[in-house]
């Protein structure tokens, strides 16, 4: 394995672990998710704590960590892959 994928690897897990819903409620001035509501730190959590655009943007950015990965996964190591052209007989 490459130490690029050895940092990339890290890079993906490092961002999955941050937690969308008590950043978005720290900067919003809501209470913590994991103490108010059904105690669970996600976007359901903070549309019941507080509103629609903390709940939207606390939805958004738990897709974007997912994607992201994904995407520059896809977007840095598509280009090295070698493709053999087939002939058609």
């Amino acid at each position: 394995m490459s130490l690029f994928a050895l940092f990339y690897m890290l890079f993906a897990y490092l961002l999955g672990s941050i937690s969308s819903a008590i950043l978005i409620c720290r900067l919003a001035g809501l209470p913590d998710p994991r103490q108010n509501g059904s105690h669970n730190p996600g976007a359901t959590n903070v549309l019941r704590i507080g509103n629609r655009k903390s709940a939207l943007a606390a939805l958004i950015f738990d897709m974007l960590k997912g994607m992201i990965p994904v995407w520059a996964g896809y977007y840095l190591v598509y280009p090295t892959i070698k493709t053999k052209k087939i002939k058609n007989k």
